[in-house]
């Protein structure tokens, strides 16, 4: 049987906090590692504990930000952040992902959906909530000029690099908040060709993230929603 996936919960509304403790409670493969409301006491927990494998956490705290638990988070353990929020807006999106998160998720999400971006976040995917994503589009349409300059994406030989048409629809659902079982199931093909295809697109873009190839691929023009 495998381990359980070790939680942290940062979130300062206590009935969100108990409803969120059920829930992980009630998963056999999940297992609670601490539940705060403040964010000193998630960052004390931190240091006196080993880092959890994963932590759920809110933005608006009282005592701070979220996003700050998720910078000192990232860089100092291998654990990864999970941002949980009612704040959907584009400032607070770019915040969280500018931090380190590796996923962004509002609290509308339904509880079984919450378990299934956990155990997603934890093997390496990044989920987004649709709003998120269309906030990162609109982010980047701000930015470009009326007649874009596409950036040149070059291999060592020169040659300009151009995603596939498969490449595209992987990014695409990416950038819609699909995982990558779900993208697979979409596409009619296994996660392992999937997760083929994203080592190709990592390469071409010259990222290391889901995140950052949906960015890269928006900014240039290669992928719509």
């Amino acid at each position: 049987m495998s381990q359980a996936t070790r939680v942290g919960i940062l979130e300062d509304d206590e009935d969100m906090r108990e409803y969120l403790v059920d829930v992980l409670e009630t998963t056999p493969s999940l297992e609670i590692a601490f539940s705060c409301g403040l964010l000193n006491d998630a960052t004390q927990n931190i240091a006196e504990n080993s880092a959890p494998d994963l932590c759920l956490v809110d933005l608006d705290l009282p005592d701070g930000n979220g996003a700050e638990f998720v910078a000192a988070l990232t860089q100092n353990s291998s654990a990864k952040a999970l941002i949980l929020t009612v704040l959907g807006d584009r400032e607070s999106v770019m915040a969280g992902f500018s931090a380190g998160a590796h996923g962004y998720l509002l609290k509308d999400a339904e509880a079984d959906q919450i378990i299934r971006h956990i155990h997603d976040t934890a093997a390496g995917a990044n989920p987004i909530s649709a709003q998120v994503s269309t906030h990162l589009l609109d982010h980047y349409l701000r930015h470009q000029n009326a007649a874009p300059t596409q950036k040149s994406v070059e291999l060592t030989d020169g040659v300009d690099v151009a995603l596939t048409k498969r490449e595209v629809e992987v990014l695409t659902l990416f950038a819609k908040g699909l995982s990558y079982k779900e993208t697979a199931q979409a596409l009619e093909i296994s996660p392992h060709t999937v997760n083929d295809y994203v080592k190709s697109i990592y390469g071409k873009l010259a990222v290391s993230s889901r995140n950052e190839a949906v960015f890269e691929a928006l900014q240039l023009g290669w992928i719509k929603l």
